[in-house]
């Protein structure tokens, strides 16, 4: 029952995320924004398994919830800064320079990129807890 929940867990999660980048291609949008969107996505779905595959089984399952709380709050405030750092340097292969991109770098910016992380958390914490209850039941 595991292997295969886990497997059509993990093919929305594919499916998803494949229709999500996309979505800039479909739109008459130019390639800069498409690349930025893959970059975005595979930086989201690192996260989702890394929760998903280490973080949720070595905390969570084991019960070590302050521990989980506060490695998943580091790990979501840090990495929403190297995500952008991932996305500024796409942009600059495209002739942006990278002086004035990090001009651009703010507050509101970090937080949106914590809440679409902390969103990548959850979900992989989630779909592990769904998959390690239904191994046991």
């Amino acid at each position: 029952m595991k292997t295969k929940l886990s497997t059509q867990l993990n093919a929305v999660v594919w499916i998803v995320a494949g229709i999500l980048t996309l979505q800039p291609l479909f739109s008459g949008l130019p390639v800069e924004n498409f690349v930025t969107t893959i970059v975005a996505t595979l930086f989201w779905m690192a996260v989702y398994y890394l929760f998903n595959t280490y973080i949720a089984s070595e905390f969570l399952l084991k019960k070590k919830l302050p521990v989980f709380f506060g490695i998943s709050v580091v790990i979501t405030l840090i990495l929403p800064f190297i995500g952008y750092l991932l996305l500024f340097l796409v942009k600059s292969l495209f002739g942006e320079s990278l002086s004035d991109l990090f001009n651009l770098y703010s507050i509101s910016m970090h937080l949106s990129g914590f809440k679409a992380l902390a969103l990548a958390g959850v979900y992989g914490s989630f779909f592990r807890l769904i998959c390690e209850y239904f191994k046991e039941s």
